[in-house]
């Protein structure tokens, strides 16, 4: 498993077409990923609407975390929609 820290760089937050883009790239993957705040449970990383729960607004801080083949290549991917 490899984590990373991003920023979240949408003005309106983590709102439900970034989210979508996101859940889609993770489908593709074929990886186990999870998307957090630091410190707290993850969400599934391919369900739209429990990365839209978390509620992330523009800068704050989130961790994602990917399991699986290719992991650190699929992290650097699903980390550059952010």
């Amino acid at each position: 498993m490899v984590s990373q820290t991003v920023s979240v760089s949408q003005t309106e937050g983590l709102h439900a077409r970034p989210a979508s883009e996101f859940a889609k790239a993770v489908v593709e993957s074929g990886t186990s990923v999870t998307v957090s705040r630091p410190g707290q449970p993850g969400v599934r990383g391919d369900s739209v609407l429990s990365l839209m729960a978390i509620g992330a607004k523009h800068g704050e801080k989130l961790m994602i975390s990917v399991s699986g083949e290719d992991e650190q290549a699929v992290l650097e991917r699903l980390a550059s929609l952010f």
